[in-house]
Protein backbone atom coordinates (compact mmCIF):
# COMPACT_ATOMS: atom_id res chain seq x y z
CA UNK A 1 0.00 0.00 0.00
CA UNK A 2 1.43 3.65 -0.86
CA UNK A 3 2.29 5.28 2.22
CA UNK A 4 0.84 8.89 3.18
CA UNK A 5 3.03 11.67 2.67
CA UNK A 6 3.99 13.74 5.94
CA UNK A 7 4.33 17.34 5.34
CA UNK A 8 3.89 20.46 7.35
CA UNK A 9 2.74 23.63 5.97
CA UNK A 10 6.13 24.86 5.66
CA UNK A 11 7.68 21.95 4.04
CA UNK A 12 4.87 22.06 1.57
CA UNK A 13 6.15 25.70 0.80
CA UNK A 14 9.77 24.82 1.09
CA UNK A 15 9.23 22.06 -1.63
CA UNK A 16 7.23 24.15 -4.12
CA UNK A 17 9.88 26.57 -4.11
CA UNK A 18 12.87 23.87 -4.31
CA UNK A 19 10.70 22.46 -7.00
CA UNK A 20 10.54 25.82 -8.98
CA UNK A 21 7.25 26.34 -8.23
CA UNK A 22 6.88 29.30 -6.10
CA UNK A 23 3.85 31.84 -6.44
CA UNK A 24 5.04 34.45 -8.46
CA UNK A 25 5.36 37.52 -5.72
CA UNK A 26 5.95 40.43 -8.43
CA UNK A 27 3.42 43.20 -6.87
CA UNK A 28 1.69 40.33 -4.96
CA UNK A 29 -0.78 40.85 -2.13
CA UNK A 30 -1.40 38.55 1.11
CA UNK A 31 -5.12 38.18 2.08
CA UNK A 32 -5.93 40.15 5.10
CA UNK A 33 -7.32 37.55 7.80
CA UNK A 34 -9.57 39.88 9.23
CA UNK A 35 -12.65 37.40 10.64
CA UNK A 36 -11.01 34.66 8.20
CA UNK A 37 -9.99 31.78 9.97
CA UNK A 38 -7.19 30.75 7.61
CA UNK A 39 -4.79 28.14 9.30
CA UNK A 40 -2.38 30.39 6.72
CA UNK A 41 -2.54 32.92 4.71
CA UNK A 42 -0.90 32.71 1.21
CA UNK A 43 0.28 35.28 -1.39
CA UNK A 44 -2.19 35.56 -3.83
CA UNK A 45 -1.15 37.95 -7.06
CA UNK A 46 -2.91 41.63 -7.14
CA UNK A 47 -4.57 40.26 -10.60
CA UNK A 48 -5.78 37.76 -8.79
CA UNK A 49 -8.40 36.89 -5.58
CA UNK A 50 -8.84 34.28 -3.35
CA UNK A 51 -12.03 31.59 -3.16
CA UNK A 52 -12.34 29.93 -0.21
CA UNK A 53 -12.85 26.06 0.43
CA UNK A 54 -13.27 24.67 4.34
CA UNK A 55 -11.86 21.16 5.18
CA UNK A 56 -14.77 18.86 5.44
CA UNK A 57 -13.36 16.89 8.06
CA UNK A 58 -12.66 19.78 10.16
CA UNK A 59 -14.72 22.91 9.35
CA UNK A 60 -16.48 24.37 12.28
CA UNK A 61 -20.75 24.29 12.20
CA UNK A 62 -21.07 28.16 11.45
CA UNK A 63 -18.33 27.76 8.65
CA UNK A 64 -20.98 25.43 6.72
CA UNK A 65 -23.91 27.03 7.56
CA UNK A 66 -22.20 30.22 5.78
CA UNK A 67 -22.20 27.85 2.54
CA UNK A 68 -25.62 28.92 0.59
CA UNK A 69 -28.20 26.57 0.56
CA UNK A 70 -26.44 24.71 3.29
CA UNK A 71 -28.68 25.74 6.77
CA UNK A 72 -28.57 24.09 9.75
CA UNK A 73 -30.10 19.83 7.72
CA UNK A 74 -27.12 20.13 5.21
CA UNK A 75 -24.98 21.58 8.09
CA UNK A 76 -25.79 18.57 10.00
CA UNK A 77 -25.62 15.65 7.07
CA UNK A 78 -22.03 17.06 6.20
CA UNK A 79 -20.69 16.70 9.71
CA UNK A 80 -22.69 13.09 10.19
CA UNK A 81 -20.17 11.89 7.51
CA UNK A 82 -16.87 12.88 8.86
CA UNK A 83 -13.87 12.00 8.26
CA UNK A 84 -14.31 11.96 4.44
CA UNK A 85 -11.51 10.00 3.06
CA UNK A 86 -12.09 11.18 -0.95
CA UNK A 87 -14.85 13.48 -2.94
CA UNK A 88 -16.95 10.57 -3.89
CA UNK A 89 -18.07 9.64 -0.43
CA UNK A 90 -18.87 13.25 -0.05
CA UNK A 91 -20.82 13.31 -3.13
CA UNK A 92 -22.59 9.74 -2.34
CA UNK A 93 -23.31 10.70 1.24
CA UNK A 94 -25.14 14.45 0.22
CA UNK A 95 -26.27 13.23 -2.57
CA UNK A 96 -29.15 10.94 -0.90
CA UNK A 97 -30.47 14.39 0.59
CA UNK A 98 -30.29 16.98 -2.79
CA UNK A 99 -30.01 16.44 -6.04
CA UNK A 100 -26.19 16.40 -8.16
CA UNK A 101 -26.51 20.00 -9.02
CA UNK A 102 -26.68 20.92 -5.17
CA UNK A 103 -24.38 18.62 -4.49
CA UNK A 104 -22.07 20.54 -7.14
CA UNK A 105 -22.82 24.06 -5.48
CA UNK A 106 -21.78 22.97 -2.08
CA UNK A 107 -18.67 21.13 -3.56
CA UNK A 108 -17.54 25.12 -4.47
CA UNK A 109 -17.38 25.72 -1.27
CA UNK A 110 -15.92 22.30 0.67
CA UNK A 111 -13.04 20.03 -0.21
CA UNK A 112 -11.59 16.96 0.85
CA UNK A 113 -8.04 16.79 2.35
CA UNK A 114 -5.57 15.49 -0.42
CA UNK A 115 -3.13 12.35 -0.23
CA UNK A 116 -0.71 12.50 -2.60
CA UNK A 117 -0.57 9.01 -2.82
CA UNK A 118 -3.66 7.41 -1.53
CA UNK A 119 -6.49 10.08 -2.81
CA UNK A 120 -8.82 9.03 -6.14
CA UNK A 121 -7.98 10.53 -9.32
CA UNK A 122 -11.54 12.68 -8.93
CA UNK A 123 -9.90 13.93 -5.30
CA UNK A 124 -6.62 15.00 -6.86
CA UNK A 125 -8.92 16.96 -9.26
CA UNK A 126 -9.83 18.93 -6.34
CA UNK A 127 -6.31 20.83 -6.32
CA UNK A 128 -6.16 24.00 -8.54
CA UNK A 129 -5.03 23.29 -12.01
CA UNK A 130 -5.79 19.84 -11.67
CA UNK A 131 -8.15 17.86 -14.67
CA UNK A 132 -9.02 14.41 -15.20
CA UNK A 133 -6.37 13.86 -17.50
CA UNK A 134 -3.54 15.45 -14.75
CA UNK A 135 -4.97 13.27 -12.20
CA UNK A 136 -4.38 10.03 -13.83
CA UNK A 137 -0.90 10.91 -14.95
CA UNK A 138 -0.62 11.87 -11.27
CA UNK A 139 -1.39 8.24 -10.26
CA UNK A 140 0.41 6.31 -12.92
CA UNK A 141 3.25 8.46 -11.23
CA UNK A 142 2.77 7.33 -7.54
CA UNK A 143 4.51 6.42 -5.19
CA UNK A 144 5.93 9.78 -4.45
CA UNK A 145 8.54 9.37 -1.98
CA UNK A 146 8.76 13.15 -0.84
CA UNK A 147 7.33 15.82 -1.01
CA UNK A 148 9.73 17.63 -3.32
CA UNK A 149 8.65 14.28 -5.86
CA UNK A 150 4.76 15.25 -5.79
CA UNK A 151 5.23 19.13 -6.22
CA UNK A 152 7.73 18.26 -9.62
CA UNK A 153 5.21 16.01 -10.83
CA UNK A 154 2.30 18.39 -10.55
CA UNK A 155 4.66 21.22 -11.72
CA UNK A 156 5.21 19.68 -14.85
CA UNK A 157 1.70 19.19 -15.35
CA UNK A 158 -0.21 22.67 -14.11
CA UNK A 159 0.75 26.29 -13.86
CA UNK A 160 3.00 27.46 -11.06
CA UNK A 161 0.71 29.82 -9.29
CA UNK A 162 -1.85 27.52 -9.45
CA UNK A 163 0.53 25.07 -7.61
CA UNK A 164 1.34 27.03 -5.06
CA UNK A 165 -2.38 27.47 -4.35
CA UNK A 166 -2.80 23.27 -4.11
CA UNK A 167 -0.57 22.67 -1.29
CA UNK A 168 -3.55 24.66 0.73
CA UNK A 169 -5.10 21.31 0.08
CA UNK A 170 -2.57 18.37 0.91
CA UNK A 171 -3.23 16.46 3.94
CA UNK A 172 -2.28 16.05 6.59
CA UNK A 173 -1.52 19.31 6.88
CA UNK A 174 -4.25 20.96 5.24
CA UNK A 175 -6.00 23.90 7.46
CA UNK A 176 -10.23 24.71 7.75
CA UNK A 177 -9.62 26.58 4.89
CA UNK A 178 -7.94 26.55 1.70
CA UNK A 179 -7.43 28.63 -1.19
CA UNK A 180 -8.55 28.16 -4.64
CA UNK A 181 -7.23 31.87 -7.66
CA UNK A 182 -9.21 33.10 -9.24
CA UNK A 183 -8.09 36.00 -12.46
CA UNK A 184 -9.08 39.49 -12.70
CA UNK A 185 -10.55 38.98 -17.13
CA UNK A 186 -9.30 42.38 -17.11
CA UNK A 187 -6.04 42.29 -15.87
CA UNK A 188 -4.95 38.68 -16.18
CA UNK A 189 -1.41 38.33 -17.93
CA UNK A 190 -1.51 36.03 -20.77
CA UNK A 191 0.44 33.70 -19.09
CA UNK A 192 -1.34 33.08 -16.32
CA UNK A 193 -4.69 32.52 -18.87
CA UNK A 194 -3.01 29.81 -20.60
CA UNK A 195 -2.22 28.38 -16.61
CA UNK A 196 -5.59 27.58 -17.24
CA UNK A 197 -6.73 23.96 -17.69
CA UNK A 198 -7.77 24.11 -21.20
CA UNK A 199 -7.20 27.85 -22.42
CA UNK A 200 -4.36 26.98 -24.68
CA UNK A 201 -3.26 29.58 -26.86
CA UNK A 202 -6.60 30.22 -28.72
CA UNK A 203 -9.06 30.71 -25.87
CA UNK A 204 -6.07 33.19 -24.22
CA UNK A 205 -6.54 35.18 -27.07
CA UNK A 206 -10.43 34.93 -27.61
CA UNK A 207 -10.28 35.64 -23.63
CA UNK A 208 -7.80 38.93 -24.09
CA UNK A 209 -10.39 40.00 -26.98
CA UNK A 210 -12.78 40.86 -25.88
CA UNK A 211 -11.68 43.04 -23.25
CA UNK A 212 -12.48 44.78 -20.92
CA UNK A 213 -15.56 42.95 -19.49
CA UNK A 214 -17.90 43.97 -17.60
CA UNK A 215 -20.32 41.83 -16.67
CA UNK A 216 -19.97 37.85 -16.17
CA UNK A 217 -22.71 37.20 -18.87
CA UNK A 218 -20.45 39.13 -21.59
CA UNK A 219 -17.82 36.23 -20.84
CA UNK A 220 -19.67 33.87 -21.26
CA UNK A 221 -21.36 35.07 -24.07
CA UNK A 222 -18.31 35.81 -25.84
CA UNK A 223 -16.47 32.83 -25.18
CA UNK A 224 -20.01 31.01 -25.76
CA UNK A 225 -19.18 31.66 -29.12
CA UNK A 226 -16.06 28.79 -29.45
CA UNK A 227 -16.80 26.12 -26.86
CA UNK A 228 -19.69 24.40 -25.24
CA UNK A 229 -21.00 25.77 -21.72
CA UNK A 230 -19.70 23.01 -20.07
CA UNK A 231 -16.19 24.40 -20.96
CA UNK A 232 -17.05 28.11 -20.45
CA UNK A 233 -18.05 27.21 -16.87
CA UNK A 234 -15.05 25.53 -16.27
CA UNK A 235 -12.85 28.29 -17.63
CA UNK A 236 -15.15 30.74 -15.51
CA UNK A 237 -13.68 28.10 -12.13
CA UNK A 238 -10.45 30.17 -12.45
CA UNK A 239 -11.64 33.84 -13.48
CA UNK A 240 -13.42 36.43 -12.64
CA UNK A 241 -15.37 40.05 -13.53
CA UNK A 242 -14.75 43.08 -10.88
CA UNK A 243 -17.58 43.67 -9.31
CA UNK A 244 -18.60 47.12 -9.75
CA UNK A 245 -21.39 47.17 -7.51
CA UNK A 246 -23.98 49.81 -9.01
CA UNK A 247 -23.37 48.58 -12.23
CA UNK A 248 -23.60 45.06 -12.72
CA UNK A 249 -26.39 42.63 -12.75
CA UNK A 250 -27.04 39.57 -10.26
CA UNK A 251 -25.20 37.56 -11.81
CA UNK A 252 -21.82 39.49 -11.77
CA UNK A 253 -22.70 39.75 -8.37
CA UNK A 254 -22.93 36.27 -7.51
CA UNK A 255 -19.08 35.60 -8.23
CA UNK A 256 -18.80 36.82 -4.69
CA UNK A 257 -18.26 34.22 -2.33
CA UNK A 258 -21.38 33.92 -0.17
CA UNK A 259 -23.64 35.38 -2.65
CA UNK A 260 -26.91 33.11 -4.22
CA UNK A 261 -29.24 34.38 -7.12
CA UNK A 262 -31.47 35.00 -3.77
CA UNK A 263 -28.63 37.70 -2.05
CA UNK A 264 -27.77 38.78 -5.53
CA UNK A 265 -31.31 39.92 -5.53
CA UNK A 266 -31.57 41.41 -3.06
CA UNK A 267 -28.60 43.39 -3.08
CA UNK A 268 -29.76 44.52 -6.35
CA UNK A 269 -32.67 46.16 -4.55
CA UNK A 270 -31.36 47.88 -1.87
CA UNK A 271 -28.97 49.55 -4.74
CA UNK A 272 -27.69 52.08 -5.67
CA UNK A 273 -25.34 52.53 -3.50
CA UNK A 274 -23.94 55.86 -2.33
CA UNK A 275 -20.38 54.48 -1.62
CA UNK A 276 -18.22 51.50 -1.49
CA UNK A 277 -18.84 51.16 1.76
CA UNK A 278 -22.42 51.19 1.95
CA UNK A 279 -22.19 48.10 -0.96
CA UNK A 280 -20.15 46.26 1.82
CA UNK A 281 -22.47 47.33 4.83
CA UNK A 282 -25.62 45.68 2.58
CA UNK A 283 -23.16 42.97 1.83
CA UNK A 284 -22.66 42.19 5.34
CA UNK A 285 -26.45 41.87 6.30
CA UNK A 286 -26.81 38.99 4.30
CA UNK A 287 -23.52 36.57 4.12
CA UNK A 288 -20.97 35.33 6.91
CA UNK A 289 -18.24 37.92 7.94
CA UNK A 290 -15.52 35.33 7.45
CA UNK A 291 -16.73 35.11 3.64
CA UNK A 292 -17.32 39.01 3.69
CA UNK A 293 -13.53 38.99 3.87
CA UNK A 294 -13.25 37.14 0.81
CA UNK A 295 -15.26 38.98 -1.40
CA UNK A 296 -13.87 42.33 -0.43
CA UNK A 297 -11.27 42.13 -3.27
CA UNK A 298 -13.76 41.12 -6.05
CA UNK A 299 -15.07 44.54 -5.78
CA UNK A 300 -14.19 47.64 -7.66
CA UNK A 301 -12.73 50.69 -5.26
CA UNK A 302 -11.67 48.54 -2.71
Amino acid sequence: MNQPIVMSRREVLVASLGAGLALRLGGSAVLAQESVALAETIAVPDNAVAWPKYNLNTASSEQFMSIPGAGDRMTREFEEYRPYTSIGQFRGEIGKYVSPQEVAAFEAYLFVPVDPNQADAETLQQLPGVTAEIADALVAGRPYDSREAFFAALGAQAAAELVSAAATFLAPDAGVTATWVKYNLNTASTEQLQGIPGAGERMTREFEEYRPYTTIAQFRGEIGKYVSPEEVAAFEQYLFVPVAPNQVDVDTLQQLPGVNADVAQTLSADGPFDTIESFLAALETTIAPELVAFAKPYVVGV
